[in-house]
């Protein structure tokens, strides 16, 4: 059994980069700064509280 070696290292390739990203871009989504964080509760409570 041979084992066409350029396709092989190719697609594993793309597939780790295509892994890669996706993961990326699903962290990438759920990170919030500090600041951002401090402006939605201070919004909030000037909403609810005041």
């Amino acid at each position: 059994m041979s084992y066409n070696w350029p396709t092989l290292f190719t697609v594993s390739f793309l597939s780790l980069i295509i892994a890669f990203l996706i993961v990326r871009v699903l962290f990438k989504s759920k990170k919030r700064s500090a600041e951002s964080i401090y402006k939605l509760i201070d919004d909030l409570e000037k909403k609810y509280l005041y």
